[in-house]
């Protein structure tokens, strides 16, 4: 039987290299990890409501580990008072806890464990909070339908064409009908194609019409279809009583519609929706008389 004698140098080489190789390996598992913690990391922080520079500090320091805040600011290239807000904010969330060494103030991210440790505090705390408010709403609720009347009016503007059909749109949601001084010209004439509907899904939703015009060629024409389209409406001479804008009255809301400056505006308000109806109303009953009584003669 022949020993094999082995060369003691090779040997050492042969270890060597096993043994890079499976530092390389080890190095490329940890790399792999890591990439695969920083993907993991991205989503949680975002949960957790940081923004953007938050999660920037965030990710350094979960790179680096426990460190001083001006570490912090050199990695992200921020102001240090900017770095030391940001710090001080995660760490009052929980998020990020502060040890001191040597008179040095560190940082680090919390643990999962101590995560959901505060997570819970905060969930318990929120709880009995809401349960709280809920008793007092419960208790002294009743008080605030006296306010609603002192509210201040809603007033809200609407730009362009598109605007002002989302104005009109609104009045066919009315329950208590629709009073309205209005020019059947500009309206027919800017926006016909939605006009010749409009009247139509209002009649539809059995939303029924007062209004008041001036006399025109054209308001003729639409009075014949008074019944069809449940209006009721009287004319005023045109050449003393004119106007392009129209406003109309409904439940608690006033709306000004201006042609020439492309605007809608709706005011909600029930003390200004009462004094609109009642100002119609007086105009309304005028005018009917003084129609009557032109037509006779």
């Amino acid at each position: 039987m022949r020993d094999t004698c082995v060369n003691p140098r090779s040997y050492q080489v042969h270890c060597l290299k096993a043994e890079f190789r499976d530092n390389d390996c080890r190095s490329r598992l940890a790399s792999e990890e890591e990439m695969s913690a920083r993907n993991m990391l991205d989503p949680l922080l975002q949960e957790l409501g940081l923004n953007d520079k938050e999660r920037v500090v965030a990710k350094v320091i979960h790179s680096l580990g426990t460190v001083r805040a001006s570490t912090v600011a050199r990695a992200c290239d921020l102001p240090r008072n900017t770095v030391r807000g940001i710090l001080d904010s995660l760490v009052s969330r929980g998020i990020v806890f502060r040890s001191r060494s040597r008179n040095a103030q560190y940082y680090g991210l919390e643990s999962k464990e101590n995560l959901v440790r505060t997570f819970e505090q905060q969930k318990e705390s929120l709880e009995q909070e809401l349960e709280r408010k809920l008793a007092a709403v419960d208790k002294f609720g009743g008080t605030l339908a006296r306010s609603v009347n002192r509210a201040l009016p809603r007033v809200t503007f609407y730009d362009g064409y598109e605007g002002i059909k989302r104005v009109y749109e609104d009045t066919l949601s009315s329950k208590t009908g629709l009073r309205s001084w209005a020019s059947f010209d500009p309206n027919v004439q800017t926006l016909p194609n939605y006009f010749r509907t409009y009247y139509t899904r209002r009649a539809k939703r059995n939303i029924r019409m007062t209004s008041i015009h001036p006399d025109t060629t054209l308001a003729r024409a639409h009075c014949q279809r008074n019944e069809k389209e449940l209006r009721q409406s009287v004319l005023v001479p045109q050449e003393r009583y004119n106007w392009r804008p129209e406003i109309q009255v409904y439940d608690n809301k006033v709306n000004i519609v201006s042609w020439d400056e492309k605007l809608g505006i709706i005011i909600e308000s029930s003390e200004i929706a009462a004094a609109f109806k009642a100002i119609f109303d007086l105009s309304f009953d005028t005018a009917r008389i003084a129609f009557e009584k032109n037509r006779k003669t």
